[in-house]
């Protein structure tokens, strides 16, 4: 396997899953893509849907290919795609037209097994991209996790022998999965730091922590889509009251409930301090909600409507624990220079001062009660505001799309060995 680069580096970029719904990994892979194209980089997308995702201002150096899906499985949103030998056998001729150095794979399914078969018989390396190793599945589905075991074994063909046994047996069956890929790659891309440490515990050796790609800075004077009654104008943050977002799916590891209740004790105690309960206002992105007082629900949003609560907004809000890798909610709160508020103190760890902690005094972890705490500290004085906001900035700078191109092409040219 050669550790040199073509003059004009050539990439493949897989996914099991359709990037039709743009959840966190689709957005991750779809700015990849962007950003390899604009430095230089032949890209070649292989996904559902990866034609229709990226026919607007498509590069003439990108191109797409989009797998036949049999059907998708209800409840997952995963489709069914042809058998692995096809799938692989596809791949290699792709390959081999594209002349790529190395292929990415965003995902651990049929498609992604196949992408890791057509690298060796390519000669190529495989980068495995991990976005969710923090699997959490409620205790109760224990009962099918030989299923899924089974299932994933099918799918991929790849040993059941790596398996990870540092949770309960439904999550120890889910994490599996996304081991068993690991160990087989060549190199393994972590977006944060606290899931490449968590990957190595688990004895995955080659694994290199590398940003999701931030987008471009949004200035506070460039007009943005509006979004349920907002104008578009250009946008700044409500100075009259303390302005926030919490956007995701509405699942029991992103804990919508922390948020909604740490706003009503928010509100509350502000209320009884004579500041008002009106000092707190939150918008909802992800679904919708029974009306209560200084909450919005705005339903599902596409990521610039998501980017336009934001930048009206003071800071984002992140209530989940244990769970999440790199939020795209995140950078995309930082590319407008505004903070996260977090109830996960690893999470505060990773964005370092980008971030306000609010997992508590670890008495209360994390829960509602510390969230108020803190929004109301913020609602009084906003100072914490403003130098988060700066140092939301300057993570955003150091993540832009040049700086993840150049991470790529490292890992490449050093044989994919771990750093």
């Amino acid at each position: 396997m050669s550790n040199s680069l073509h003059p004009e580096p050539s990439v493949m970029i897989v996914c099991d899953y359709s990037l039709s719904y743009l959840g966190g990994a689709q957005i991750a892979l779809v700015r990849q893509a962007r950003a390899l194209a604009d430095a230089g980089w032949r890209v070649t997308v292989v996904a559902p849907d990866a034609t229709q995702t990226f026919r607007a201002d498509r590069p003439t150096n990108l191109a797409t290919r989009d797998p036949k899906v049999l059907f998708t499985l209800p409840g997952l949103d995963l489709p069914m795609l042809p058998t692995r030998g096809r799938l692989s056998r596809a791949l290699v001729k792709l390959g081999k037209q594209q002349n790529i150095d190395g292929i990415i794979v965003h995902s651990e399914f049929a498609l992604a097994a196949a992408a890791l078969e057509a690298a060796r018989e390519l000669d190529v390396p495989l980068l495995h991209t991990v976005h969710t190793y923090f699997w959490d599945a409620p205790k109760a589905l224990a009962p099918v996790a030989p299923v899924v075991t089974a299932f994933h074994r099918t799918l991929t063909g790849l040993p059941g022998k790596q398996k990870f046994r540092g949770s309960t047996t439904i999550n120890n069956a889910l994490r599996s999965m996304t081991h068993r890929l690991a160990v087989e790659a060549d190199a393994v891309i972590s977006p944060s730091r606290h899931q490449a440490d968590a990957l190595r515990i688990a004895g995955v050796e080659n694994v290199h922590a590398l940003s999701n790609v931030v987008q471009p800075l949004v200035s506070e004077t460039t007009p943005e889509a509006g979004v349920d009654g907002l104008d578009g104008e250009p946008h700044a943050p409500d100075t009259a009251h303390l302005r926030l977002v919490w956007a995701g799916r509405f699942a029991p590891e992103k804990r919508i409930e922390v948020v909604l209740e740490g706003i009503r004790l928010a509100r509350a105690g502000l209320a009884s301090a004579g500041a008002g309960e009106n000092a707190i206002h939150i918008d909802i992105a992800g679904g919708h909600g029974e009306f209560e007082p200084g909450v919005t629900y705005h339903g599902r949003l596409e990521s610039d409507e998501v980017g336009e609560l934001i930048s009206r907004a003071n800071a984002v809000v992140l209530t989940s624990l244990g769970f999440d890798n790199q939020p795209m909610i995140a950078l995309e709160a930082c590319a407008r220079k505004r903070p996260v508020i977090v109830s996960d103190p690893v999470l505060a760890r990773e964005f370092g001062e980008a971030a306000i902690n609010a997992a508590g005094d670890g008495t209360e972890s994390g829960d509602a009660a510390a969230l108020a705490n803190v929004l109301i500290g913020l609602a009084i004085d906003r100072g914490a505001l403003d130098a988060a906001g700066q140092a939301a900035e300057a993570y955003a700078r150091d993540r832009q799309g040049s700086a993840h191109a150049a991470g790529i092409a490292a890992i490449l040219q050093a044989g994919c060995r771990a750093a």
